[in-house]
């Protein structure tokens, strides 16, 4: 199993890849079927910077009949959204026959009557899944959302969400599309604050294989930070974003639809530019969150129905089977214990294990050190766990490993807490189990024990 993982994780250097700047921005002509009209009205002037007044957004409830993201040739629909005649964006449709909400940022507009279309892409559908049914297409302010939140920074972070582009060679494949777009808010001094935006996208085509992915963040999805702004006294002091192999670069690129910001998506592993080319945008409606005690995969947990496109799209890309795995094969993601686990190693990494009621062990690391958690703070682990007669094992050991290359430091994982586990449904729904246990400081060499509640 150790050869299996040798390169579990490539070197970030080859996963950028290079996209020419288009000279004029794409506009998609407007043909194709009609699905849904509809009119609204601003009644605001002039965009502002920290207000999402003139801001609309559009809640799409949609399915498609035919339509299984696991399925290839039936994996979804692309609807391409125009207002006033001119293209606006592209919404995939990813639920399947399930009536799915899209929630989308629209953009500023000024005052007056505005026509909202939403077309049919059939270049853009998949050839068994262009049987779709629109349930429901509401626009409303954005304005009315925030007043509800009473929080001023609300209506910036909506005024400022980023319009993500899709990474040319996503197109038409229907892999690594942003699921959820959410930003956390952190003061930054004085009256100035800081608004940074993730994207929770369906897989990563490279970077981290799918075996890491699961063993190390919990999911096999992609979690990526995408872009921030600091405001003071209503301004923009400061726009970066992160760049190909995760450097932070200055913003220095487009803004349209009032002071969205284009972003593209340049590299496999899901990092971003202010300038590229590609014909797919999309812009989700960002979701507030605040991760102050708790992980980025809570994300999911919230927005549940993420765990099933995750593993429907491993499903058809190959990399679930549980009779072949390594390093980018896994099993079903519904056979994997998910834990949340606060950590602060010093030269240290954790990994997870456990037995059933056969005595069968498991451990999330497959005894490869590439496979352990050397993070700080709030940390999603997944480990293999079949179920058995119990769907959570009677006890948790969380072993303490030392980080090859520290051998002159001390090793040990301090404040260890095992916060909740959770085990995903036949409809990979999580069913969860809270712990919430004392921390533990424990050494290398070393395992904490939580026995769990019956």
């Amino acid at each position: 199993m150790k050869n299996l993982f040798s390169v579990i994780i490539l070197a970030m250097s080859f996963c950028y890849a290079t996209f020419a700047q288009c000279e004029t921005e794409p506009q998609p002509e407007r043909t194709g079927k009609v699905l849904a009209t509809k009119k609204f009205k601003t009644t605001v002037s002039a965009a502002k910077i920290s207000s999402a007044e003139n801001e609309v957004r559009l809640s799409l409830k949609a399915s498609v009949t035919n339509g299984a993201w696991r399925m290839k040739g039936a994996e979804g629909a692309t609807l391409t959204v125009f207002v006033d005649g001119k293209y606006n964006q592209d919404i995939v449709l990813f639920a399947g026959r399930d009536k799915h909400v899209y929630a989308a940022v629209l953009g500023g507009f000024t005052t007056g009557e505005h026509t909202l279309s939403i077309v049919l892409n059939e270049a853009r559908s998949a050839p068994n899944a262009k049987n779709i049914r629109i349930h429901s297409a509401d626009v409303t302010p954005l304005s009315e959302a925030t007043t509800r939140s009473g929080d001023a920074r609300d209506s910036a972070a909506l005024a400022h969400a980023p319009i993500l582009y899709a990474r040319p060679d996503t197109i038409d494949e229907f892999s690594d599309i942003p699921l959820l777009l959410y930003y956390e808010i952190f003061p930054s001094g004085g009256n100035a604050f800081k608004i940074r935006y993730t994207a929770i996208y369906s897989n990563e085509d490279g970077g981290t294989q799918t075996a890491a992915l699961m063993a190390r963040w919990g999911r096999a999805t992609d979690i990526e930070w995408v872009y921030e702004i600091e405001i003071k006294s209503g301004v923009i002091v400061s726009e970066i974003y992160q760049g190909a192999n995760h450097e932070t670069k200055a913003f220095a690129g487009k803004k349209v639809l009032g002071s969205h910001p284009l972003i593209f998506n340049v590299t496999v592993n899901n990092n971003f530019a202010d300038a590229g080319c590609s014909e797919i945008r999309f812009a989700p409606l960002p979701i507030r969150a605040d991760l102050s005690d708790k992980s980025r995969e809570t994300m999911m947990d919230k927005h549940s129905w993420t765990y099933r496109i995750m593993a429907e799209e491993a499903t058809r890309e190959g990399r679930v089977n549980a009779a072949k795995l390594d390093a980018d094969t896994i099993a079903d993601p519904r056979d994997y214990l998910y834990a949340e686990i606060y950590s602060e190693p010093k030269a240290a990494a954790i990994a997870l294990e456990a037995e059933n009621s056969g005595g069968e062990k498991f451990s999330s690391d497959a005894g490869n050190a590439a496979l352990r958690v050397n993070r700080n703070g709030y940390v999603r682990i997944a480990m293999r766990f079949p179920k058995d007669a119990s769907d959570f094992p009677k006890a948790i050991r969380i072993g303490c490993y030392a980080v090859s290359g520290n051998s002159a430091l001390e090793s040990v994982c301090q404040n260890l807490r095992l916060i909740k586990l959770a085990r995903l449904d036949r409809n990979y729904l999580p069913i969860v189990k809270n712990i919430n246990s004392e921390s533990a400081n424990v050494k290398s060499g070393e395992k904490a024990v939580f026995t769990l509640p019956r």
